[in-house]
Protein backbone atom coordinates (compact mmCIF):
# COMPACT_ATOMS: atom_id res chain seq x y z
CA UNK A 1 0.00 0.00 0.00
CA UNK A 2 2.87 2.31 0.86
CA UNK A 3 4.54 1.65 -2.51
CA UNK A 4 1.29 2.36 -4.33
CA UNK A 5 1.00 5.67 -2.47
CA UNK A 6 4.57 6.55 -3.45
CA UNK A 7 3.80 5.70 -7.07
CA UNK A 8 0.81 8.00 -7.11
CA UNK A 9 2.91 10.84 -5.74
CA UNK A 10 5.72 10.49 -8.28
CA UNK A 11 5.73 13.05 -11.07
CA UNK A 12 6.25 10.27 -13.62
CA UNK A 13 5.81 6.73 -12.25
CA UNK A 14 9.02 4.75 -12.44
CA UNK A 15 11.27 7.79 -12.67
CA UNK A 16 13.03 9.70 -9.90
CA UNK A 17 11.47 13.14 -9.50
CA UNK A 18 14.65 14.98 -10.51
CA UNK A 19 14.71 13.19 -13.86
CA UNK A 20 10.96 13.67 -14.27
CA UNK A 21 11.42 17.38 -13.58
CA UNK A 22 14.04 17.59 -16.32
CA UNK A 23 11.66 15.88 -18.74
CA UNK A 24 8.70 18.12 -17.95
CA UNK A 25 10.82 21.28 -17.92
CA UNK A 26 11.81 20.60 -21.54
CA UNK A 27 8.20 20.54 -22.74
CA UNK A 28 7.62 23.64 -24.93
CA UNK A 29 5.60 26.46 -23.39
CA UNK A 30 2.72 26.04 -25.86
CA UNK A 31 1.91 22.67 -24.23
CA UNK A 32 1.94 23.92 -20.62
CA UNK A 33 -1.81 24.47 -20.55
CA UNK A 34 -2.18 20.75 -21.22
CA UNK A 35 0.37 19.80 -18.56
CA UNK A 36 -1.65 21.66 -15.94
CA UNK A 37 -4.65 19.42 -16.66
CA UNK A 38 -2.90 16.05 -16.27
CA UNK A 39 -2.89 15.85 -12.47
CA UNK A 40 -2.57 17.98 -9.36
CA UNK A 41 1.14 17.22 -9.07
CA UNK A 42 1.88 18.46 -12.57
CA UNK A 43 -0.36 21.49 -12.12
CA UNK A 44 1.41 22.48 -8.91
CA UNK A 45 4.81 21.96 -10.54
CA UNK A 46 4.10 23.88 -13.76
CA UNK A 47 2.66 26.86 -11.85
CA UNK A 48 5.55 27.10 -9.36
CA UNK A 49 8.31 29.72 -9.82
CA UNK A 50 10.97 27.04 -9.25
CA UNK A 51 9.78 25.25 -12.42
CA UNK A 52 10.67 28.24 -14.58
CA UNK A 53 13.92 28.76 -12.71
CA UNK A 54 14.81 25.17 -13.56
CA UNK A 55 13.88 25.72 -17.22
CA UNK A 56 16.32 28.63 -17.29
CA UNK A 57 19.00 26.57 -15.52
CA UNK A 58 18.88 23.70 -18.07
CA UNK A 59 18.58 26.00 -21.09
CA UNK A 60 14.92 25.20 -21.81
CA UNK A 61 13.47 28.69 -21.18
CA UNK A 62 11.74 30.37 -24.12
CA UNK A 63 11.57 34.03 -25.12
CA UNK A 64 7.95 35.13 -25.58
CA UNK A 65 6.98 38.48 -27.09
CA UNK A 66 3.46 39.79 -26.45
CA UNK A 67 1.96 42.47 -28.69
CA UNK A 68 -1.25 44.51 -28.63
CA UNK A 69 -1.91 44.34 -32.34
CA UNK A 70 -4.50 45.31 -34.97
CA UNK A 71 -6.14 42.26 -36.50
CA UNK A 72 -6.26 41.72 -40.24
CA UNK A 73 -9.59 41.32 -42.01
CA UNK A 74 -9.87 37.54 -42.24
CA UNK A 75 -8.48 34.47 -40.54
CA UNK A 76 -7.60 36.42 -37.41
CA UNK A 77 -9.83 34.72 -34.84
CA UNK A 78 -8.50 33.94 -31.40
CA UNK A 79 -7.05 30.66 -30.29
CA UNK A 80 -4.41 28.12 -31.14
CA UNK A 81 -1.07 28.16 -32.80
CA UNK A 82 -0.56 29.93 -36.09
CA UNK A 83 1.20 27.49 -38.36
CA UNK A 84 2.71 28.44 -41.69
CA UNK A 85 -0.03 30.17 -43.61
CA UNK A 86 -0.54 31.23 -47.20
CA UNK A 87 -2.60 34.30 -48.09
CA UNK A 88 -4.45 32.56 -50.89
CA UNK A 89 -5.24 29.51 -48.77
CA UNK A 90 -6.73 31.25 -45.75
CA UNK A 91 -8.24 34.32 -47.41
CA UNK A 92 -6.22 36.78 -45.32
CA UNK A 93 -5.33 40.21 -46.51
CA UNK A 94 -2.94 42.70 -44.95
CA UNK A 95 -5.71 45.26 -44.44
CA UNK A 96 -6.80 45.73 -40.84
CA UNK A 97 -10.39 45.22 -39.79
CA UNK A 98 -12.77 48.15 -40.26
CA UNK A 99 -13.65 49.40 -37.71
CA UNK A 100 -10.29 48.50 -36.12
CA UNK A 101 -10.21 45.40 -33.91
CA UNK A 102 -7.26 44.61 -31.69
CA UNK A 103 -6.02 41.36 -30.21
CA UNK A 104 -3.19 40.14 -28.00
CA UNK A 105 -0.61 38.24 -30.05
CA UNK A 106 2.34 36.19 -28.85
CA UNK A 107 5.49 35.41 -30.78
CA UNK A 108 7.59 32.55 -29.42
CA UNK A 109 11.02 33.76 -30.53
CA UNK A 110 12.65 30.49 -29.46
CA UNK A 111 10.40 28.31 -31.62
CA UNK A 112 9.59 30.89 -34.27
CA UNK A 113 5.84 30.36 -33.85
CA UNK A 114 2.96 32.84 -33.57
CA UNK A 115 -0.16 32.52 -31.42
CA UNK A 116 -3.24 34.54 -30.50
CA UNK A 117 -3.88 34.80 -26.76
CA UNK A 118 -7.50 34.01 -25.92
CA UNK A 119 -9.27 36.72 -23.92
CA UNK A 120 -12.81 36.69 -22.53
CA UNK A 121 -13.34 40.36 -23.41
CA UNK A 122 -12.38 42.38 -26.48
CA UNK A 123 -8.90 43.86 -26.40
CA UNK A 124 -8.88 47.66 -25.90
CA UNK A 125 -7.46 49.68 -28.77
CA UNK A 126 -4.06 51.26 -28.05
CA UNK A 127 -3.65 49.46 -24.73
CA UNK A 128 -0.21 49.08 -23.19
CA UNK A 129 1.11 45.66 -22.24
CA UNK A 130 4.03 45.09 -19.86
CA UNK A 131 5.52 42.05 -18.12
CA UNK A 132 6.29 42.20 -14.40
CA UNK A 133 6.78 39.53 -11.73
CA UNK A 134 5.57 36.59 -13.84
CA UNK A 135 2.47 38.51 -14.89
CA UNK A 136 1.35 40.24 -18.04
CA UNK A 137 -0.39 43.55 -17.31
CA UNK A 138 -2.61 45.25 -19.89
CA UNK A 139 -3.35 48.89 -19.07
CA UNK A 140 -5.69 51.56 -20.44
CA UNK A 141 -6.38 52.21 -24.11
CA UNK A 142 -9.71 52.86 -25.83
CA UNK A 143 -12.98 51.05 -25.34
CA UNK A 144 -13.42 49.23 -28.69
CA UNK A 145 -17.10 50.24 -28.88
CA UNK A 146 -17.28 53.79 -27.48
CA UNK A 147 -13.66 54.75 -28.33
CA UNK A 148 -13.43 56.41 -24.91
CA UNK A 149 -10.22 56.18 -22.83
CA UNK A 150 -10.21 53.42 -20.23
CA UNK A 151 -8.87 53.17 -16.69
CA UNK A 152 -9.11 49.38 -16.63
CA UNK A 153 -6.34 46.91 -15.92
CA UNK A 154 -6.20 43.23 -16.87
CA UNK A 155 -3.63 40.83 -15.43
CA UNK A 156 -2.59 37.47 -16.90
CA UNK A 157 -0.81 35.02 -14.59
CA UNK A 158 1.63 33.56 -17.11
CA UNK A 159 2.25 30.36 -15.16
CA UNK A 160 -1.43 29.58 -14.54
CA UNK A 161 -2.76 30.96 -17.80
CA UNK A 162 -5.57 32.82 -16.02
CA UNK A 163 -6.79 36.38 -16.45
CA UNK A 164 -8.20 38.61 -13.73
CA UNK A 165 -9.30 42.21 -13.51
CA UNK A 166 -6.81 44.38 -11.69
CA UNK A 167 -7.45 47.55 -9.74
CA UNK A 168 -8.26 50.34 -12.17
CA UNK A 169 -6.11 53.43 -12.64
CA UNK A 170 -7.37 56.47 -10.76
CA UNK A 171 -7.88 58.25 -14.10
CA UNK A 172 -8.80 56.97 -17.55
CA UNK A 173 -6.13 57.80 -20.08
CA UNK A 174 -4.79 56.83 -23.48
CA UNK A 175 -1.57 57.39 -25.46
CA UNK A 176 0.48 57.57 -22.26
CA UNK A 177 3.98 56.47 -21.30
CA UNK A 178 4.11 53.04 -19.67
CA UNK A 179 6.91 50.72 -18.53
CA UNK A 180 7.79 48.37 -15.66
CA UNK A 181 10.69 48.80 -13.25
CA UNK A 182 11.46 47.21 -9.88
CA UNK A 183 8.20 45.22 -9.84
CA UNK A 184 5.95 48.19 -10.55
CA UNK A 185 4.11 49.36 -13.67
CA UNK A 186 4.48 53.11 -14.18
CA UNK A 187 2.10 55.26 -16.25
CA UNK A 188 2.43 58.96 -17.00
CA UNK A 189 0.92 61.56 -19.30
CA UNK A 190 -1.37 60.75 -22.21
CA UNK A 191 -4.77 62.39 -22.56
CA UNK A 192 -8.19 62.12 -20.94
CA UNK A 193 -11.67 61.75 -22.45
CA UNK A 194 -11.70 65.45 -23.32
CA UNK A 195 -8.42 65.15 -25.29
CA UNK A 196 -6.69 67.17 -22.60
CA UNK A 197 -3.02 66.31 -22.23
CA UNK A 198 -2.07 65.06 -18.78
CA UNK A 199 0.83 65.56 -16.33
CA UNK A 200 -0.41 63.04 -13.77
CA UNK A 201 1.40 59.75 -13.09
CA UNK A 202 0.85 56.68 -10.91
CA UNK A 203 2.44 53.29 -10.23
CA UNK A 204 0.83 49.84 -10.04
CA UNK A 205 1.99 47.04 -7.74
CA UNK A 206 0.89 43.90 -9.62
CA UNK A 207 1.55 41.61 -6.64
CA UNK A 208 -0.54 43.72 -4.24
CA UNK A 209 -3.01 44.90 -6.90
CA UNK A 210 -2.71 48.51 -5.76
CA UNK A 211 -2.02 51.85 -7.39
CA UNK A 212 0.14 54.44 -5.67
CA UNK A 213 0.05 58.16 -6.39
CA UNK A 214 3.17 59.81 -7.83
CA UNK A 215 4.14 63.46 -8.23
CA UNK A 216 2.88 64.98 -11.48
CA UNK A 217 5.41 65.62 -14.22
CA UNK A 218 6.64 69.12 -14.85
CA UNK A 219 4.55 69.50 -18.01
CA UNK A 220 1.76 67.88 -20.00
CA UNK A 221 2.89 65.02 -22.23
CA UNK A 222 0.37 63.53 -24.61
CA UNK A 223 1.64 60.65 -26.81
CA UNK A 224 4.85 60.40 -24.80
CA UNK A 225 6.94 57.23 -24.92
CA UNK A 226 7.70 55.13 -21.85
CA UNK A 227 11.03 53.36 -21.33
CA UNK A 228 13.22 52.14 -18.47
CA UNK A 229 16.90 53.13 -18.54
CA UNK A 230 19.41 53.34 -15.73
CA UNK A 231 16.85 51.76 -13.42
CA UNK A 232 14.48 54.71 -13.86
CA UNK A 233 11.18 55.26 -15.67
CA UNK A 234 11.33 57.81 -18.49
CA UNK A 235 8.53 59.67 -20.27
CA UNK A 236 10.03 60.82 -23.57
CA UNK A 237 8.75 63.75 -25.67
CA UNK A 238 4.99 64.32 -26.05
CA UNK A 239 3.11 67.60 -26.31
CA UNK A 240 0.70 69.79 -24.35
CA UNK A 241 -2.99 70.41 -24.98
CA UNK A 242 -2.28 73.66 -26.81
CA UNK A 243 0.54 72.19 -28.92
CA UNK A 244 -1.41 69.38 -30.60
CA UNK A 245 1.02 67.16 -32.52
CA UNK A 246 4.06 69.40 -31.92
CA UNK A 247 6.32 67.00 -30.06
CA UNK A 248 8.82 68.46 -27.61
CA UNK A 249 12.43 67.40 -27.39
CA UNK A 250 12.68 66.97 -23.61
CA UNK A 251 12.01 63.93 -21.45
CA UNK A 252 11.34 63.47 -17.77
CA UNK A 253 12.70 60.59 -15.69
CA UNK A 254 11.39 59.55 -12.30
CA UNK A 255 13.89 59.26 -9.46
CA UNK A 256 12.07 56.87 -7.11
CA UNK A 257 14.60 57.39 -4.31
CA UNK A 258 14.09 61.15 -4.29
CA UNK A 259 10.42 60.86 -5.22
CA UNK A 260 10.65 63.45 -7.99
CA UNK A 261 10.85 63.92 -11.74
CA UNK A 262 14.01 65.22 -13.37
CA UNK A 263 13.94 66.93 -16.75
CA UNK A 264 16.31 65.85 -19.50
CA UNK A 265 16.74 68.09 -22.55
CA UNK A 266 17.40 67.00 -26.14
CA UNK A 267 16.24 63.39 -25.87
CA UNK A 268 13.84 63.57 -28.85
CA UNK A 269 16.14 65.26 -31.38
CA UNK A 270 13.63 65.19 -34.23
CA UNK A 271 11.74 67.98 -32.45
CA UNK A 272 14.75 70.29 -32.80
CA UNK A 273 14.94 69.43 -36.51
CA UNK A 274 11.33 70.37 -37.15
CA UNK A 275 9.90 66.89 -36.73
CA UNK A 276 6.25 66.94 -35.79
CA UNK A 277 5.56 63.26 -35.18
CA UNK A 278 6.79 60.88 -32.49
CA UNK A 279 5.14 57.80 -33.94
CA UNK A 280 8.15 56.70 -35.98
CA UNK A 281 10.45 56.09 -33.02
CA UNK A 282 10.37 53.27 -30.48
CA UNK A 283 12.36 53.40 -27.25
CA UNK A 284 13.66 50.31 -25.50
CA UNK A 285 15.85 49.65 -22.47
CA UNK A 286 18.66 47.17 -23.16
CA UNK A 287 21.36 45.42 -21.11
CA UNK A 288 23.51 47.64 -18.94
CA UNK A 289 20.71 50.12 -18.24
CA UNK A 290 21.10 51.70 -21.68
CA UNK A 291 18.37 53.41 -23.72
CA UNK A 292 18.07 52.66 -27.41
CA UNK A 293 15.80 54.25 -29.98
CA UNK A 294 14.65 52.59 -33.19
CA UNK A 295 13.85 55.43 -35.59
CA UNK A 296 12.08 55.31 -38.93
CA UNK A 297 11.28 58.97 -39.55
CA UNK A 298 12.11 62.58 -38.83
CA UNK A 299 15.10 62.44 -41.17
CA UNK A 300 16.70 59.67 -39.08
CA UNK A 301 16.67 55.95 -39.72
CA UNK A 302 18.49 53.47 -37.53
CA UNK A 303 19.16 52.30 -34.00
CA UNK A 304 20.88 54.71 -31.65
CA UNK A 305 21.97 54.73 -28.02
CA UNK A 306 21.46 57.64 -25.64
CA UNK A 307 24.87 58.71 -24.37
CA UNK A 308 23.58 60.83 -21.51
CA UNK A 309 22.85 64.43 -20.63
CA UNK A 310 24.51 66.81 -23.07
CA UNK A 311 26.12 63.99 -25.06
CA UNK A 312 23.20 63.15 -27.33
CA UNK A 313 22.94 59.90 -29.25
CA UNK A 314 25.39 57.56 -30.95
CA UNK A 315 24.76 55.18 -33.82
CA UNK A 316 24.41 51.48 -32.95
CA UNK A 317 23.02 49.76 -36.04
CA UNK A 318 21.14 50.52 -39.25
CA UNK A 319 17.49 49.60 -39.60
CA UNK A 320 16.91 46.10 -40.94
CA UNK A 321 16.41 45.88 -44.66
CA UNK A 322 12.72 46.26 -45.46
CA UNK A 323 11.65 48.04 -42.25
CA UNK A 324 9.78 51.17 -43.33
CA UNK A 325 7.77 52.86 -40.56
CA UNK A 326 5.66 52.62 -37.37
CA UNK A 327 8.16 50.69 -35.20
CA UNK A 328 7.22 48.88 -31.99
CA UNK A 329 10.02 47.28 -29.98
CA UNK A 330 10.68 45.19 -26.88
CA UNK A 331 13.89 44.01 -25.20
CA UNK A 332 14.37 40.25 -24.92
CA UNK A 333 16.66 37.95 -22.95
CA UNK A 334 17.69 40.46 -20.31
CA UNK A 335 18.15 43.19 -22.91
CA UNK A 336 20.64 41.25 -25.04
CA UNK A 337 18.24 41.20 -28.01
CA UNK A 338 15.59 43.55 -29.37
CA UNK A 339 12.39 42.45 -31.08
CA UNK A 340 11.08 44.92 -33.67
CA UNK A 341 7.69 45.01 -35.39
CA UNK A 342 7.40 47.56 -38.18
CA UNK A 343 5.62 48.25 -41.46
CA UNK A 344 7.58 46.63 -44.26
CA UNK A 345 8.43 48.42 -47.48
CA UNK A 346 6.70 47.33 -50.67
CA UNK A 347 8.17 47.34 -54.15
CA UNK A 348 6.77 50.86 -54.63
CA UNK A 349 8.68 52.12 -51.58
CA UNK A 350 5.44 52.37 -49.64
CA UNK A 351 4.51 50.87 -46.26
CA UNK A 352 2.90 47.45 -46.47
CA UNK A 353 2.03 44.72 -43.95
CA UNK A 354 3.98 44.69 -40.70
CA UNK A 355 6.74 42.19 -40.10
CA UNK A 356 9.17 41.21 -37.37
CA UNK A 357 12.93 41.39 -36.92
CA UNK A 358 15.32 40.54 -34.06
CA UNK A 359 18.50 42.48 -33.34
CA UNK A 360 21.42 40.89 -31.50
CA UNK A 361 22.66 43.72 -29.30
CA UNK A 362 26.25 42.46 -29.16
CA UNK A 363 26.83 42.02 -32.91
CA UNK A 364 24.28 44.61 -34.13
CA UNK A 365 23.03 42.02 -36.65
CA UNK A 366 19.37 41.72 -37.64
CA UNK A 367 17.45 38.53 -38.43
CA UNK A 368 14.07 38.55 -40.19
CA UNK A 369 11.18 36.89 -38.37
CA UNK A 370 8.76 35.00 -40.56
CA UNK A 371 5.43 36.69 -39.92
CA UNK A 372 2.17 35.01 -41.02
CA UNK A 373 -0.34 37.32 -42.67
CA UNK A 374 -2.80 37.11 -39.79
CA UNK A 375 -0.11 38.57 -37.50
CA UNK A 376 0.95 41.34 -39.90
CA UNK A 377 -1.19 44.13 -38.40
CA UNK A 378 0.08 47.29 -36.73
CA UNK A 379 1.52 46.65 -33.24
CA UNK A 380 0.89 49.43 -30.72
CA UNK A 381 2.76 48.04 -27.69
CA UNK A 382 5.00 45.07 -26.95
CA UNK A 383 6.76 43.39 -24.07
CA UNK A 384 8.88 40.28 -23.71
CA UNK A 385 9.27 37.66 -20.99
CA UNK A 386 11.50 34.60 -20.63
CA UNK A 387 9.71 31.48 -19.31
Amino acid sequence: MEREEEGRQALIPGLPDDIALDCLARVPHRFHSGLRLVCYGWRDLVTAPCFYQHREHIGAAEDLVFLVQALVEKGSGDGGEAKEEDEEENGCSAAVCSPPTYGLSMHNATEGSWHRVVMAEPTPLFAHVVAVGGKLVMVGGWDPVTLEPLAEVRVLDLARGKWRRGAAMTAARSFFACAAVAGRVYVAGGHDAGKNAMREAEAYDAAGDQWAAMPAMGEERDECKGVVAGGQFWAVSGYGTEEQGMFGGAAERYDATAGEWRREEGVWEAAAEGGSGGGDAAYVGVAGGRMWSVECGGGRRGVREYAGTGRGWKEVAPLPEGAMSRPCAAAMGGGERVFLMAAAATGENRSGPHGGWILEAGSANWARVETPVRFSGFAYSATAVRL
